[in-house]
């Protein structure tokens, strides 16, 4: 088993009151792929028990053992699953199955840096380009793109909540602007 090591230490700064920003070390991550609305797509929702949000953008919050998961649609045949480590093993069958599809663990790859608190959404807005208004990028939404040309996928998790997962090697970088866009909140 190879062991995780978080980029940024577990790092975390400011208070839920206004801001706080910090790490959340060691997300499990799965990067699926197959067809969508194929017959193997519906093998593995079911080997899941997970609906995969047809739609790019959209976030299927479900439960299994030991928390909740989240299925991540980032593209019409692309999700990520986080925090269901036992995906790989469940869908592994399938694969005798002849079903076509690509389930890899990615954990490693990236990190996530969460900002919770009413100067989040602030926070965000100074690195991001995209709208993160309520009426355009709601709670239960994705989108990926670039915060201080870090390559990222933002997820809108609840209100005044919002988690950013970017790859490992620019975690610092990315935690340094987000650090220096809070400034006036923490």
């Amino acid at each position: 088993m190879i062991t995780k090591h978080s980029p940024l230490k577990g790092m975390n700064v400011g208070t839920a009151a206004t801001v706080a920003i910090r790490e959340l070390p060691g997300l499990h991550t799965i990067d699926l792929r197959v067809a969508p609305a194929s017959p193997a797509q519906a093998a593995v929702a079911e080997a899941l028990d997970m609906a995969l949000p047809g739609k790019p953008g959209q976030i299927f919050a479900g439960k299994v053992p030991g928390g909740d998961a989240y299925a991540l649609c980032l593209a019409p045949d692309w999700w990520l699953l986080v925090e269901y480590p036992e995906a790989v093993q469940q869908l592994a069958p399938l694969l005798l199955q002849d079903h076509h599809f690509s389930a890899v663990d990615v954990s490693g790859q990236r990190t996530t840096i969460e900002l919770e608190g009413p100067g989040a959404r602030e926070v965000l807005a100074h690195l991001w380009e995209q709208d993160l208004r309520e009426k355009s990028f709601p709670v239960g939404t994705v989108s990926q793109g670039l915060m201080a040309k870090a390559p990222v996928i933002v997820w809108h998790i609840a209100p005044f909540r919002y988690r950013v997962m970017v790859r490992s090697s620019f975690a610092l970088h990315l935690w340094k602007a987000l650090v220096d866009a809070a400034e006036e909140w923490v």
